[in-house]
């Protein structure tokens, strides 16, 4: 799956630049399909450098990721706000979910319902 949208560089204690780019994202989309926030390209771990990219498959925008096929823990979110997604966020980063730290990403179907992927090892 190819996902189009905008990418930056930033790590998790920059809380600010997920929120711009959210509100850029928001700014520019009608919210019509499926929308991916995509974490990849990691330095280390949850706590280093990655890259951030929010978009849809079939945006036009410059940057693009591919979601490589690949074996995936499925963390629910349990309501549909931004609050709960940090706290799910927080609560994976405590977790002892086996992560490879390749490519992980919140999925926003238009349902409203929020999952986030997280690439674990084939090998479990």
């Amino acid at each position: 799956m190819v996902i189009q949208g905008n990418k930056v560089r930033t790590n998790n204690n920059n809380s600010d630049v997920f929120a711009n780019q959210w509100g850029e994202f928001l700014k520019q989309h009608t919210v019509e399909e499926d929308i991916f926030a995509v974490y990849t390209n990691y330095d280390s771990d949850y706590t280093g450098n990655f890259d951030f990219i929010i978009g849809t498959e079939n945006s036009t925008e410059k940057s693009s990721v591919t979601i490589p096929q690949g074996k995936y823990f499925v963390w629910k979110v349990e309501k549909n706000d931004p609050h709960s997604v940090g706290m799910a966020w927080k609560e994976i980063w405590h977790s002892d979910v086996p992560r490879t730290y390749q490519t992980d990403f919140e999925w926003y179907k238009t349902d409203g319902t929020i999952s986030i992927y997280l690439s674990v090892s084939s090998q479990d």
